[in-house]
């Protein structure tokens, strides 16, 4: 009978939660659901050196977040619990000492000095740095003594010296190496915590793990995964290394070069939709030359096979594209609702409590705004011609570079331009006209290319003059979208408010 298919990632608690854990998280649930299978989630905290306070919440949270569910880890149990391993402690060094019972590893007294004079007898002699088995040949009788004398050790894997280890890689192919070339990992600490590859071994085993899907940079480790699946007559999972994340000139996603933290995208206003879409693209082909998917798509389709080995390149351009696509795609009810926190952070709002009608003038905002913005932040910073009714126009400054400053001489002297004062005196005329407060898009379209009919000059000379007494500035928005959400009242009281400060005679 052929075993359920059980995939796993198991990041750890040292900080804000890494964008590589949801792109691995990702590809383990495309691989678990194409095959009827379980994802869990593990914790991986026995580096407590490194252990952050709230980062395990953030890694719950964020997974939730994008989507990425689970069914089985810490904060939703499972039947192959615990899930952090810090609450698996005991089992670590009974395992241990059971693979030293077998044969397959060692107790090692070296003490710290002399691991240092052997790196360094290593370097001068030009050799790669790893340790000498120099305890592999103790007695039982020495081990002992050691050990009642209260002699510090660590366990160490006693990998063959002779033949190679094969990694059979789903994606790579044999990827062989050399036996003599890998040193005796250590398995257990002197301080009785286990190291990642004891850990990582013993929890894949007992949860049943038949896949593990990782990146590219655990190979290297995987001949010694191996070798501790054999000490211990275990069979091993199937080992798929997905390709690394990519910066720009090619090294691995650093957060030097590139935000790594999903809390960053959050922040920023990536939809979960974008970010994930994105991730999809990153070393896989879809199909069809499709790029703008969803989760589920995703996960119907996916295929492990079509994983290009090419590092894919995190580039944020590229993410901008495929969530300004998802942010066109998204129920507009539901964009405006993810959209309001970013217009308070730009002080447009006091608080995210709206109306029922301010939400529906927000929806128009939306609307317009999505089609240009790659982020929900963005568009709440491109929205700023809609909120603000009081306002200054720029000024010229020494510093400005030539294409700002052209734009600001145009506008100010649209003011003085006698087409350009006709142009605002026949738009306040047409809006004390008009019946009622509000506008549908096309008829505010109508009603300002109906200027163009009455005033000489052309688009230019009728339309940057009304620009700059409608929103101050240069460019932005079209004007039939301002006039369509702010309604007549709120643009008569703007051009009024502009006329009389600057003295505009009309």
């Amino acid at each position: 009978m052929e075993k359920r298919v059980r995939t796993r990632v198991a990041p750890s608690p040292t900080g804000d939660p890494h964008v590589g854990t949801a792109y691995i998280a990702l590809f383990n649930i495309g691989f678990s659901a194409s095959h009827g299978g379980d994802f869990i989630l593990r914790i991986e905290d026995t580096d407590r050196t490194r252990y952050t306070e709230g980062s395990e919440q953030m890694i719950f949270d964020s997974l939730k977040w994008l989507g990425l569910d689970y069914s089985e880890g810490p904060d939703v149990g499972g039947a192959y619990g615990p899930y952090r391993q810090s609450e698996r402690f005991d089992l670590y060094g009974k395992y241990a000492k059971e693979l030293v019972e077998k044969g397959g590893a060692y107790y090692c007294f070296c003490d710290h000095e002399r691991l240092e004079n052997l790196r360094e007898r290593q370097k001068a002699m030009g050799k790669a740095p790893g340790y000498d088995g120099h305890c592999r040949s103790l007695s039982q009788e020495e081990i002992d003594a050691k050990i009642a004398a209260g002699v510090p050790y660590v366990i160490r894997l006693k990998m063959p010296y002779e033949g190679e280890t094969v990694i059979h890689d789903r994606l790579r192919g044999d990827v062989v190496f050399e036996n003599s070339k890998i040193d005796d990992q250590v398995l257990l600490k002197a301080d009785g915590y286990p190291t990642y590859h004891l850990a990582n071994i013993v929890d894949d085993h007992l949860m049943g793990i038949t896949h593990v899907i990782r990146a590219e940079e655990w190979i290297p480790s995987t001949p010694k995964h191996i070798q501790l699946y054999k000490a211990f007559g275990w069979e091993a999972p199937e080992f798929i290394h997905m390709p690394l994340l990519r910066n720009d000139d090619r090294t691995k996603i650093s957060k030097r070069k590139n935000p790594v933290s999903l809390i960053w995208y959050r922040e920023e206003g990536y939809l979960k939709e974008g970010l994930i879409n994105f991730l999809g693209l990153m070393g896989y082909s879809y199909g069809d030359n499709q790029e703008i998917f969803s989760l589920e798509d995703f996960k119907k389709n996916f295929n492990i096979d079509k994983v290009s080995l090419g590092g894919p390149v995190f580039d944020l351009v590229k993410l901008g594209w495929v969530n300004n696509q998802q942010m066109k795609l998204k129920d507009l009810d539901e964009l405006t609702r993810l959209t309001i926190p970013f217009f308070v952070k730009e002080g447009y709002l006091t608080d995210e409590n709206v109306s029922e009608k301010e939400f529906e003038s927000l929806k128009k905002i939306v609307e317009i705004e999505r089609e240009g913005a790659k982020t929900l932040k963005e568009l709440a910073k491109n929205s700023k011609f809609f909120f603000a009714d009081e306002f200054s126009l720029p000024e010229l400054a020494e510093d400005m570079d030539k294409k700002e400053r052209k734009g600001i001489e145009r506008l100010l002297g649209s003011l003085e331009d006698e087409a350009g004062k006709k142009s605002i005196k026949a738009l306040i005329g047409k809006l004390e006209n008009w019946n009622g407060n509000e506008f549908t898009a096309e008829e505010a379209k109508d009603l300002l290319h109906s200027l163009l009919d009455e005033i000489e000059g052309g688009p230019g000379k009728v339309f940057m003059p009304l620009r700059a007494v409608l929103t101050g500035q240069p460019k932005g928005a079209d004007l039939y979208n301002i006039l369509y959400v702010i309604g007549k009242e709120r643009a008569l009281k703007r051009i009024k408010n502009t006329v009389a400060k600057y003295n505009i005679v009309l």
